[in-house]
């Protein structure tokens, strides 16, 4: 459960500062946080959210490299981010 607990504030932590910077600058710093945290969610058995991760980092790299659309970049972030606190929060009931 400790693993769990911190892979979600490491998620919650990455989530505020890309916020605070602001979508338009995700970049290639942001996938090098992302890929650690996608693999322990699969060693963690986290099936559904390692495919929310996975969809973040594909669309976030090709926004990254100029290629994606910033929109769907949002959309996928906004899932993460409500899961990651949907499982927070359930977690403290």
């Amino acid at each position: 459960m400790e693993d769990y607990n911190y892979l979600m504030q490491r998620f919650e932590s990455w989530s505020e500062e890309l916020l605070l910077r602001g979508l338009s600058q995700f970049s290639t710093r942001d996938l090098d946080v992302l890929q650690p945290l996608a693999e322990e969610s699969l060693q963690l058995q986290m099936t559904f959210l390692h495919e929310l991760v996975e969809h973040v980092i594909r669309e976030g790299r090709r926004v990254a490299l100029g290629e994606g659309d910033e929109d769907v970049l949002f959309y996928q972030f906004c899932r993460l981010t409500q899961y990651v606190q949907l499982s927070s929060k359930q977690d403290t009931v």
